[in-house]
């Protein structure tokens, strides 16, 4: 006899409760979505080696405003370009802004804005850091921090690549343990607290080095990696289990997914005046 019970219509709850011991999922059941974090990790590597071919060689020192936009609009291309131009089965039928793909870089544009334009300013004001690349186009809000720091404008586009890459390894790192292992709240909680701390130490420990001390250092680098990793892991923190939602219901409307990316904006955004105002600048 058919189930007509109140479950007969949520199947997938049971699904997803997978015992201690079961092989774990890596990807998305949303086949666009799967695709698109599985592009988005073929392409981090390419896109590190970029930036560490560029420090190492110090080729950035002869560069203007247009070589250094150049640079940050390459990076971030072939996130946007690469599933368009070359479209999964799943999306070949579609427009392109009614993919995963779309809406996750949509999301991640919306963050990486509001914190390139915003946020920045705390990172002037509180923990110290510092920019000195030889750019005037730079753009950023003005009555924000207290420090005069401008943020150059390649760095917008530069760093949707960075945050993609944070946002889509610890959601897949995320769901593979979450599916592999039972983890209750707290133990799923203090995961994502220590991924987002590690993806800040991560990524203070090989930016801020002497080698790019003339165009970007923090004030006091030891400090910046023990207790500014706090500060910078309380964005992923926030952000890292709204991303990890996005078309995993159903699929997102773009409204959707830029008031979710607002959202998780202006939470960020009151943890870091908290910050400020609780433990002042290091």
């Amino acid at each position: 006899m058919k189930n007509e019970g109140p479950d007969a219509q949520r199947p997938c709850v049971a699904s997803r409760r997978t015992p201690t011991g079961a092989k774990g999922s890596w990807w998305s059941s949303n086949p666009g979505k799967a695709a698109a974090e599985r592009f988005y990790l073929i392409y981090s590597p390419i896109w590190i080696a970029l930036v560490g071919l560029v420090m190492l060689s110090g080729m950035y020192r002869s560069w203007g405003d247009a070589g250094f936009m150049l640079f940050g609009l390459g990076a971030a291309a072939p996130l946007v370009f690469v599933p368009y131009l070359a479209p999964r089965p799943e999306d070949a039928n579609k427009p392109a802004w009614a993919t995963s793909w779309f809406r996750l870089n949509l999301w991640i544009g919306i963050f990486v804005f509001v914190g390139s334009y915003f946020f920045t300013h705390y990172f002037f004001d509180v923990v110290g850091m510092r920019y000195a690349f030889p750019t005037s186009w730079n753009g950023s809000a003005e009555l924000v921090g207290d420090s005069e720091g401008q943020v150059p404008l390649f760095l917008y586009p530069l760093t949707q690549a960075y945050f993609m890459t944070y946002h889509v390894a610890v959601t897949v790192l995320l769901r593979y343990l979450s599916t592999r292992f039972v983890l209750g709240r707290v133990a799923k909680a203090a995961l994502i607290v220590a991924l987002a701390y590690l993806v800040a130490f991560a990524e203070t420990f090989f930016m801020a080095v002497p080698l790019l001390a003339d165009v970007f250092e923090y004030a006091d680098r030891g400090r910046m990696l023990v207790w500014g990793s706090m500060f910078y892991g309380s964005f992923f923190v926030i952000s890292v289990p709204v991303f990890a939602t996005i078309d995993e219901d159903e699929p997102w409307t773009l409204g959707r997914t830029a008031l979710s990316a607002l959202g998780v904006s202006m939470a960020v955004f009151i943890v870091l005046d908290l910050w400020a105002k609780l433990l002042g600048p290091l």
